[in-house]
């Protein structure tokens, strides 16, 4: 092996490297990313949405990967937020009834300016005109009472919130 091809996989082992930590390095903090913090003002970002760009974006900014998957049985934010969805909401009505005091303890899970929709994820468009990530038509929103990746303490709250299973 010569010289230059080591060093041409030492590197790319480094990168490869620095691009899984910067995904999963984004797991908590990624949740206050934007202008404002997760819980308040409810500026939030996906988990790792920032993190994406560059091996998750197209050129022009869309999303070429879905903003959640399952984890460990349940649909959960890049990093493994789980996510939760209202039954007061109605599923493919293009917008969002939890907002102010509601949003404060259920922050949505927000979209990107460029992200766009595809398969089971659709975006809504809330009160305030920001854009807020769906699945199956469902508005998605966290619980600020989960402080950790895989907490599911919002199932079933008042009995109208819930995770959701593949």
């Amino acid at each position: 092996m010569t010289r230059s091809t080591l060093f041409l996989l030492l590197a790319l082992g480094a990168l490869s490297g620095c691009a899984g930590y910067g995904h999963h390095a984004g797991m908590h903090d990624g949740m206050q990313m934007g202008s404002g913090q997760m819980m308040g003002d409810g500026q939030m970002m996906g988990d790792g949405m920032m993190a994406a760009q560059g091996s998750g974006m197209m050129g022009d900014g869309a999303m070429m990967m879905d903003p959640a998957m399952f984890h460990q049985g349940v649909l959960a934010a890049q990093g493994g937020k789980t996510l939760y969805r209202f039954d007061k909401d109605s599923a493919g009505s293009g917008n969002s009834v939890c907002n102010d005091a509601c949003a404060a303890k259920w922050p949505p899970f927000m979209a990107p300016p460029a992200g766009q929709a595809r398969g089971d994820f659709g975006i809504v468009t809330r009160d305030d005109h920001r854009r807020q990530w769906s699945y199956k038509g469902w508005p998605l929103y966290f619980w600020s009472g989960d402080q950790k990746p895989g907490d599911m303490l919002g199932d079933n709250f008042n009995g109208v919130w819930h995770v959701i299973k593949p």
